[in-house]
């Protein structure tokens, strides 16, 4: 998403060139895409030009929204079958998800952006993509 948003406003951008440059295998990254297409959140352009881009300003792209559209079968609490007796961390779990979600609803698109474009940081994870 940082990557599609540093390069909002050059024309739609294709897979091929964000899965080279974020390292994220083709068949996954088109997965991802196309979910967050379908929540409205990237636009997909078919044809010799095309590709994706965001479908508003980075600005009004709550990082929440992202979120809950890739990662919507998860949460950050524990799931499962309720237990016999109280869970002494079920409260503690609680609290952590609610300040996620309030971190992630304050955060747009924008404010990563920012930050890559401030510190001319170079969008550089080590993240392990499973399909």
């Amino acid at each position: 998403m940082v990557d599609l948003a540093l390069h909002q406003g050059t024309g739609p951008v294709t897979v091929g060139s964000v899965a080279k440059r974020q390292g994220i295998p083709i068949r996954y990254l088109e997965q991802l895409l196309n979910r967050l297409r379908r929540e409205g959140i990237v636009a997909a352009e078919r044809g010799p030009r095309g590709g994706y881009r965001l479908s508003r300003s980075p600005s009004q792209i709550p990082i929440s929204a992202v979120f809950h559209c890739l990662e919507s079968e998860r949460g950050l609490s524990p799931k499962g079958t309720v237990p016999a007796r109280p869970d002494p961390t079920a409260s503690l779990w609680k609290q952590v998800e609610t300040a996620v979600q309030t971190t992630l609803q304050a955060t747009t698109l924008e404010n990563l952006v920012a930050q890559v474009r401030d510190n001319s940081q170079v969008l550089n994870h080590r993240y392990t993509f499973h399909i």
